[in-house]
């Protein structure tokens, strides 16, 4: 269908999507609770604006092992933050009462 519709229009784009959608659909392999976790930069973004933030207290750095300091603070505190959470979707796969979507 994507090459009906597109094929004409844009078959450079078509053809690269053809070649990697093995690729850039593995997140349809995952059980479906926890695919919005997969195919979402939203996680990325927060990490990328608490370090700015961050960042922006301190303005001046005496070095760069001052930069990679607060980058290791910030990613610590994170991961232990987020390693406490319990995310929707997780506890459905440890007891198995998810229903896997064999169609995609």
């Amino acid at each position: 269908k994507l090459r009906e519709r597109w094929g004409v229009i844009y078959p450079k784009i078509v053809a690269r999507w053809e070649a990697k959608a093995y690729a850039l659909l593995a997140f349809l392999r995952h059980p479906k609770p926890i695919r919005r976790y997969l195919y979402t930069t939203n996680q990325l973004e927060r990490l990328a604006k608490e370090v700015k933030r961050r960042m922006k207290v301190v303005e001046v750095f005496c070095g760069e092992e001052a930069v990679e300091k607060l980058l290791y603070l910030v990613l610590s505190h994170l991961n232990e933050a987020w390693g406490a959470r319990r995310l929707r979707g997780f506890a459905e796969i440890e007891t198995g009462s998810y229903h896997v979507d064999q169609t995609q």
